[in-house]
């Protein structure tokens, strides 16, 4: 991998993990047009962790009341307890995946160089983008989230496993499907990203040791990251506006138009 090319994968990473256009569907799809014929798993990995030190770093605030909350645990404050059903909630919502994770990786890791599948699942993002937007609002917030909402958007969360389905995207059409306010939905689809994250990152890491497949030539891959980083937090500033802006619709005909372009050239 050259400089440019991972640095042009770090900037597509930043815009497209918390974007709700699947940056795991971008990735296959550019890569495959760059010329990377193997899916770079492990480099996938280090561009999320760029990502996921955005968003550590952009929801330091919750992250931080979350600590305190569970070190004060017999307190009973308000705010404390909120915090603390805010944890419950992101443990809840991360069982779908690590089940998913756990039981279907291997099929999961060859479906990343598949280019058609990875078109057609842009589409079916940009349905879901589409079709959340409509839906009839009830604004809950974390007093009223409950565990069928939790259940079902971390169900939407593992199935963004899959290269093309957005996890931002189906995480928070789904809180918007349930009935969730905008803003914690928002919130709640970032904070439930960081366990999955920490997940994948521990198993390719371990993999990538015992098989010895770091890079050799670390600078493309720290250009990604850096890129990645920066761009991401752009990139979440931007989400929260468009959503609150009753954008997200935008979003839908660029991931039908990305898909349906990329999915005509796979199969002319």
């Amino acid at each position: 991998m050259t400089l440019v090319q991972g640095t042009i994968l770090g900037l597509l990473q930043g815009l497209t993990e918390f974007l709700p256009v699947s940056s795991s569907g971008h990735l296959v799809i550019v890569q495959h047009y760059l010329g990377l014929k193997h899916p770079l798993l492990l480099f996938n990995i280090v561009l999320h962790t760029a990502t996921l030190a955005a968003v550590l770093f952009y929801f330091r605030q919750d992250i931080i009341g979350i600590v305190v909350s569970l070190a004060r645990f017999t307190q009973k404050e308000p705010q404390q307890i909120l915090q603390r059903k805010l944890f419950y909630l992101i443990l809840l919502g991360s069982v779908p995946i690590a089940l998913v994770g756990g039981l279907f990786r291997g099929i999961v890791e060859n479906l990343f160089a598949n280019v058609p599948l990875a078109s057609f699942l842009l589409l079916v993002t940009g349905g879901l983008l589409w079709a959340s937007e409509r839906v009839k609002r009830s604004n809950k917030g974390i007093e009223k989230v409950g565990i069928v909402d939790t259940l079902l958007i971390g169900v939407m969360q593992a199935a963004a496993i899959l290269p093309g389905i957005s996890r931002s995207g189906a995480t928070i059409s789904a809180g918007l499907f349930r009935g969730v306010s905008k803003e914690f939905a928002f919130r709640y689809s970032f904070l439930l990203s960081i366990p999955a994250i920490l997940g994948a990152l521990f198993i390719e890491t371990k993999r990538a040791v015992l098989e010895q497949s770091l890079p050799g030539e670390p600078l493309p891959w720290l250009a990604g990251a850096i890129a990645a980083f920066l761009v991401g937090l752009f990139s979440l500033v931007l989400l929260k506006k468009a959503l609150l802006g009753r954008r997200l619709s935008w979003f839908s005909y660029y991931c039908w138009a990305l898909g349906g372009v990329s999915l005509l050239f796979v199969l002319i």
